[in-house]
């Protein structure tokens, strides 16, 4: 992938002088500026050529040249790097150990044996640009001289006399390949949706209105919009009804004519006559109509900006129907509309769908294979094109117990070898994709089928993978990615922000063969044997991968790593993350990878000292699996660039460090979890200011009672701290003293085995800015909770108590003015949730699992009481709750 080897070299360019400027002279800096200018060229020409042109094969080997050439560039300048470092400490000890000798001899020390390491490095460096600068030259001018003019690029010329044709030719690519599965036919699993969207067709208001229908590619889009179109009732309701597939290489003339066919007859002056003349034609005849529009398979907003001004809005009850797969286009055509968003099938639902496929609407499955055809129909994850796809072939082989044992055993065999019709389909979402997006959505492949993936360990990786610079720019993409439904969120926060995700099967098989196509990252086992960067292995059969290792960025270890000592080879790693493998002593050859960012491994033992050689290290994610506290050796101060530090069980963290000037400050750290309650000391937190987020975890044999309230107010140090999460593995803690105790900045808290007495709970509610707060596991303990008046919890929106002794609860309205969702869990003594909570006029949903019958019947109380003064939007969930 050019694009991601052309942004990777320039942060790489741009890392060397801002993390090793004493290798910088200014001769270096003019030949950098060269090479960057080189770069600047290759990214433009790589994201206008993305476009869309007309000659691909010329355009795929232009890009495969800058590749190439781009990423040997990189492996050269980060070699030339990794030697430097590695001289520089072999120097280092080779300096200590003769100036100890020669003080004793001659009482003199050594002083210039730098200043010439550090001349001879800087002309080395110069050298090394210098021939790296010949061969991308070569590259350029092969580039330059393609003839790639503005139109070649754009690729959208004046549409050929065979492109006009009527509404038979309007059929898009993506809808012609759908259609070949017959998937206009499928009733099974949208009698919900169907009936969802006649409403919005025939009811008010009697303004023109969109009616925008998304979902991932063949999820029956297209299916659900012919169906509602072909409704009799709606048939009689409008007096015009006009079909328009547009797709991705749409003309606007052909869109034009296509209208006009449902209008009138396509004569010789109509389709000679110009776009304007065409289009105030459609206005004139649609002017005071009834009208239906269905625009299909939509992906461009200007497209819709443009056909907008052909639908006259005069009240009279008009409906444009939308299909698309980007939700940010459907809320650019109207803001005020909301879409109607397509679900995969439930197991019923996509059994029910295969059996009518296999065996027609009148055959019933024999009762033998029923159990297998289940097992096939889960398999598909409820996708309509996958359940097709699989339907087809079942219908075409005996139907004996043994042949639908090989396709249960090989779903996703049977749809890949229909991946031009599956894969065809969806690949047009990601081809859609613009470039920064493509990278971190092929990310996903080097995770397990069926992976739920943390979002915030995904993004940390697209930042060391260098696809993104920063973090916060990570949840733009994911969000972009989940409204392309590329991606799926699994689990959301209370605030509506993802915290877990994955892909369809389907889609990842796509993920893996665009993945290899554009050599960003191979899983292992695979049929072919390619030299990539990045590598995901899942089998130990992995090699053959690794002989030629020397130029590896990356590698995920999903399967136990049978030889270690091969890591030695990684010279230029990025990311080594190993799963399911625990190391009894720590691997200490990975600190010889000195460009990694991103390491995650499983030991027994604690981080060994020398992790401070990983200075471009952003993220540590380290498992001991021992039970006694890990500790943090105190070179992890020298780690600068560190942001993220995650320990398990808990650890202890070093407050100062002997190799570290004084007032040295860990700037970047964000993150740390889960620290040991001695280590909370106001001398570390003063050092770690713009920490945002961190763990804390009781080790009682530490603490002592009048220790913990100096550990407590420590905490108000964090001015930056967002989210904190205590728990105190059965401490008795102390009363929090006062509001100042913990960080006015905080927005989300969690209490886990604290045994506070409820009382205490009137600091927490002066956090000015809490909008989430978690009580487990007698956070607080104590019979009774009472809110008087004063106590309110301004910003609240989220509240979660579970597993605690509580008794009675007294509260109101005026406690809790923004919740909007209310969990318990486990509280199996409350009797009953207060009454009045029911008046928020923001609550959306109160939630109870596995608590007493009382409490169920009282939530249920208080959603009949609000639906009798007209609020319908109150939720309720009472789940698993009985007698205790």
């Amino acid at each position: 992938m050019a694009y991601v080897a052309v942004i990777s070299l320039i942060r790489t360019l741009e890392q060397l002088v801002q993390r090793k400027p004493h290798l910088v002279s200014d001769e270096t800096r003019t030949l950098m500026d060269s090479l960057l200018d080189s770069l600047e060229y290759f990214q433009n020409f790589v994201e206008n050529t993305s476009k869309g042109s007309k000659d691909c094969g010329k355009v795929e080997e232009l890009e495969r040249l800058i590749r190439k050439a781009v990423e040997e560039a990189e492996d050269v300048i980060e070699l030339k790097i990794y030697e430097t470092i590695k001289r520089d400490a072999l120097s280092k000890i080779l300096l200590r150990t003769l100036d100890a000798l020669k003080r004793e001899v001659m009482g003199c020390r050594f002083g210039k044996n730098n200043v010439l390491n550090e001349t001879m490095e800087k002309k080395a460096l110069r050298k090394t640009l210098s021939r790296l600068i010949e061969k991308i030259d070569v590259v350029k001018r092969n580039v330059m001289e393609s003839n790639f003019g503005t139109n070649e690029l754009q690729g959208y010329g004046d549409p050929t006399n065979e492109e006009l044709q009527t509404r038979d030719s309007l059929l898009g690519h993506s809808s012609r390949q759908v259609a070949n599965l017959n998937l206009e036919n499928v009733v099974v699993g949208l009698e919900d949706d169907l009936l969802k969207i006649k409403r919005r067709l025939t009811g008010p208001p009697s303004t023109r209105e969109i009616v925008s229908i998304l979902g991932m590619g063949g999820i029956g889009k297209t299916t659900l919009a012919k169906k509602a179109y072909d409704d009799p009732e709606i048939r009689h309701r409008f007096d015009i009804h006009i079909w328009v597939t547009v797709s991705q290489e749409y003309r606007v003339r052909v869109l034009l004519l296509g209208v006009v066919s449902f209008l009138s007859q396509l004569t010789n002056k109509i389709k000679t006559s110009t776009d304007d003349e065409l289009m105030e034609a459609i206005y004139k005849k649609l002017k005071g109509r009834r009208y239906l529009v269905v625009m299909d398979d939509i992906w461009s907003s200007e497209v819709w900006e443009l056909m907008t001004r052909i639908f006259p809005d005069d009240n009279c009850g008009s409906r444009i129907i939308l299909t698309s797969r980007l939700k940010d286009l459907a809320m650019q055509a109207d803001p005020n509309s909301t879409p109607h968003e397509m679900r995969l099938f439930n197991s019923d639902e996509s059994w029910k769908l295969l059996n009518e496929k296999v065996f027609g609407v009148e055959h019933v499955c024999p009762p033998e294979l029923e159990v297998l055809g289940r097992q096939v129909a889960q398999k598909c994850q409820g996708l309509p094109l996958a359940i097709l796809v699989v339907a087809g072939h079942l219908s075409k082989i005996a139907r004996t117990r043994e042949s639908w044992i090989e396709v249960a055993k090989s779903v996703s065999k049977v749809v890949a070898n229909e991946s031009d019709i599956c894969l065809g389909v969806l690949a047009m979402s990601y081809n859609y994709l613009p470039n920064h997006l493509k990278p971190c959505f092929l990310y996903m492949g080097v995770f397990r089928e069926d992976s739920e993936v943390n979002i915030e360990t995904l993004i940390n990786l697209w930042v060391s993978e260098g696809f993104l610079l920063e973090e916060f720019v990570g949840k733009d993409c994911l969000e972009d990615l989940v409204s392309r439904n590329l991606i799926m969120v699994r689990k959301r926060r209370f605030n509506g922000e993802g915290k877990t995700c994955g892909v369809h099967d389907l889609i990842r098989d796509l993920i893996l063969r665009e993945a290899e196509k554009e050599k960003l990252l191979q899983v292992i086992p695979s049929a072919r044997k390619l030299r990539v960067r990045r590598y995901s292995i899942h089998s130990y059969a992995y090699g053959a991968a690794f002989r030629d290792s020397s130029f590896t960025r990356t590698v995920h270890f999903f399967h136990g790593l049978s030889r270690f000592p091969l890591l030695e080879r990684f010279k230029l790693l990025r990311v080594l993350a190993i799963h399911n493998c625990c190391f009894q002593n720590f691997p200490v050859v990975i600190t010889n990878l000195v460009h990694l960012r991103y390491l995650e491994l499983y030991c027994e033992d604690n981080i060994h000292r020398l992790v401070s050689e990983l200075y471009n290290l952003q993220t540590l994610i380290f498992h001991h699996q021992r039970l006694y506290t890990s500790r943090v050796p105190e070179t992890i101060w020298q780690i600068e660039h560190l942001r993220h530090l995650h320990v398990t069980d808990f650890f202890s963290f070093p407050i100062t460090s002997r190799e570290v000037k004084p007032g040295f400050k860990l700037q970047n750290l964000e993150r740390l979890s889960c620290l040991c309650l001695s280590s909370c000391t106001s001398e570390l937190f003063s050092a770690i200011p713009n920490l945002k987020r961190l763990k804390v975890h009781g080790d009682w044999e530490e603490c002592e009672g009048r220790k913990m309230s100096q550990y407590l107010n420590s905490l108000s140090c964090l001015k930056e701290l967002e989210m904190l999460k205590f728990n105190g593995d059965g401490l008795q803690l102390p009363r929090i003293p006062s509001k100042f105790a913990l960080p006015v900045c905080l927005k989300r808290l969690t209490l886990s085995y604290t045994s506070l007495p409820w009382e205490d709970m009137a600091n927490i509610v002066m956090l000015p800015n809490l909008q989430e707060l978690k009580i487990k596991y007698n956070g607080f303990d104590g019979d009774v909770w009472k809110l008087n008046d004063e106590e309110v919890f301004n910003q609240l929106k989220f509240l979660l108590i579970s597993a605690i002794n509580l008794k009675h609860w007294e509260a109101s309205s005026v406690n809790f003015p923004r919740l909007e969702r209310l969990v318990l869990k486990r509280c199996y003594y409350l009797e009953e949730i207060p009454q009045d909570l029911g008046e928020i006029c923001t609550l959306a949903s109160i939630e109870l699992h596995e608590c007493s019958i009382s409490a169920a019947k009282s939530v249920n109380e208080i959603q009949e009481e609000q639906e009798s003064m007209g609020n319908d939007c109150l939720s309720v969930i009472t789940d698993n709750c009985r007698h205790h």
